[in-house]
């Protein structure tokens, strides 16, 4: 069983040196913009919105400066709660908008470098491989976006963040049978959900895979095993799993469904400012990009999304290779050639594209021979692929390549693994 392999003295050493790489690398970054306050963009509208909710207790998120964005003092779901409360959480308890944006850069640092270190624990139980689970825990240390993404007022790094907690968690959960882990696993999924909904589809993917497997009695994923979680199989073990689970993602889920509920007069989900995004991806390498929007639908999020619509269906209709392409080697092209932040601190650049091109160039061709290999490696890498299938749908961007670079990473870490197994002297 993995969950009673031991950590030898060496490997502590190995792991505590690279989470201290990983907190003095995200310390320089600090330490680069411990000045800088000014914030543009999202960063700035959920700074904003942070304070509203902290002053006033309004949830409402707006584009500063954006005519057609919203407006203060109103509330809404644009975007998922989880990050906004934390940013008011700071706020309330410092009262300074300024201590506010140097402690959350602490925090995020720190956040980041405990990354690294799921990132080992999560590939180690899942696969029980040393070698792979280090390289990958060393690449999310390393890795420029991570290190620097956490001066941002952002969501990816607590998306990623609380992603690795939910696979660990989850890996806990199905290796030993517990029931309270199961319920602490769902809990975990939902608190990803609230801070990025992307993989909100995959909640089901562990059990599809135990209802399959499980009748076959070979195979592990996240450290399942289902020989000893199905024996014999039986359908109300797997119910009674999924019910545990699905009772800790309601329960974090639950305020924010009753909220909007209350607040808003209908059921959100998760959030509902997805339209702008959607229907900028609809323009084919940015041809003619926004020029056929009428007034009366911008800012209107449920009607750009309804444009959006159409215009894919147009485009398929005449011209159908164009779209095709568009929506898939064309937004993968322009999400993963340049890495997100490159140019955030331009000293880097050049390590900073190094870096980024190795895994991409090792990560590939690892993910495909680790999939073909192993069932358990295919489900892992599928979750990176669905979120990719999802962010296609939207407009391209390298920051929306954060959460699955880690997937990549992996794949990269295990074809190292593989080139070091075929070279490696045999064992005496």
């Amino acid at each position: 069983m993995i969950n009673k392999r031991k950590t030898n003295p060496v490997l502590w050493a190995v792991l505590i040196c690279i989470f201290l790489l990983a907190l003095a690398l995200r310390g320089m970054a600090f330490l680069r913009f411990k000045d800088n306050m000014g914030l543009s963009g999202d960063a700035k509208n959920y700074w904003l919105m942070s304070h509203q909710l902290a002053d006033t207790g309004i949830y409402g998120y707006w584009y500063d400066g954006n005519p057609y964005g919203g407006s203060p003092g109103v509330s809404n779901a644009r975007v998922m709660p989880a990050y906004p409360v934390f940013l008011a959480l700071v706020y309330k308890v410092l009262g300074d908008p300024w201590r506010q944006i140097t402690a959350v850069r602490l925090i995020q640092a720190v956040i980041g470098s405990f990354s690294a270190l799921l990132a080992f624990g999560v590939v180690r139980r899942v696969f029980g491989k040393n070698l792979p689970a280090v390289l990958t825990a060393l690449f999310v240390a390393v890795y420029p976006t991570y290190v620097m993404s956490c001066v941002l007022i952002l969501t990816e790094g607590l998306g990623l963040f609380t992603m690795l907690v939910y696979f660990y968690i989850a890996a806990l959960a199905f290796d030993s049978g517990n029931r309270l882990l199961h319920l602490l696993s769902g809990m975990a999924f939902g608190l990803h959900i609230l801070v990025r909904p992307t993989l909100l589809p995959l909640f089901v993917v562990p059990f599809i895979y135990l209802i399959i497997s499980g009748r076959k009695r070979q195979g592990q994923i996240f450290g399942i095993n289902p020989q000893s979680l199905t024996k014999p199989f039986t359908m109300r073990k797997i119910a009674k799993v999924f019910a545990l689970q699905l009772a800790g993602f309601v329960a974090v889920m639950a305020p924010w469904w009753i909220r909007n509920i209350v607040t808003l007069g209908t059921l959100v989900i998760t959030a509902k400012g997805d339209g702008n995004a959607f229907l900028a991806g609809t323009y084919p390498y940015w041809q003619d990009y926004f020029q056929d929007i009428p007034e009366s639908i911008k800012g209107v999020n449920d009607a750009q999304r309804e444009w959006g619509i159409r215009r894919i269906i147009e485009g398929l209709k005449t011209d159908p290779w164009l779209y095709i392409r568009w929506f898939t080697c064309g937004k993968t092209r322009y999400t993963f050639e340049t890495p997100y932040l490159l140019n955030l601190i331009p000293g880097t650049k050049k390590i900073h594209e190094f870096i980024h091109g190795m895994i991409i160039y090792m990560g590939i061709p690892g993910m495909i021979w680790h999939s073909l290999r192993s069932i358990k490696g295919f489900c892992l890498y599928f979750y990176g692929l669905v979120i990719l299938g999802i962010q296609l749908l939207f407009i391209p961007d390298p920051r929306y390549a954060y959460q699955i670079m880690f997937f990549i990473m992996v794949g990269a870490a295990f074809l190292v693994n593989q080139m070091w197994e075929l070279i490696k002297p045999p064992e005496e």
